[in-house]
């Protein structure tokens, strides 16, 4: 979707350090369950854009993790959520960031 969106510069934050060092060190087993979804996230990182990958604990993405759990329930056709709309219930926690990021 970034891509689509046209943006060239992308900062990508992740809860799972574990996670992130799969993606990174390419020691993903043959057998490993996620293989496919691992070797097409790392096909997406390496196209022609600069991607920056980062850990952050969750509390620092409440937002972003609020807005995973509610695509894990959303129906197949749901729309894709742009800035500059912000869902009702991840306002609080944007306001919350902006607060924080002015002391």
């Amino acid at each position: 979707m970034a891509q689509k969106l046209g943006f060239q510069q992308v900062l990508l934050y992740s809860d799972s350090l574990d996670a992130i060092n799969i993606i990174m060190r390419d020691c993903c087993y043959n057998d490993h369950p996620l293989r496919d979804i691992i070797g097409d996230i790392r096909d997406l990182l390496f196209r022609d854009w600069n991607v920056k990958l980062y850990y952050t604990p969750r509390d620092n993405i409440a937002c972003a993790d609020y807005l995973a759990r509610e695509g894990h329930v959303a129906p197949p056709d749901a729309d894709v959520i742009t800035i500059p709309t912000i869902p009702t219930g991840c306002l609080h926690m944007v306001l919350k960031d902006q607060l924080a990021c002015r002391s």
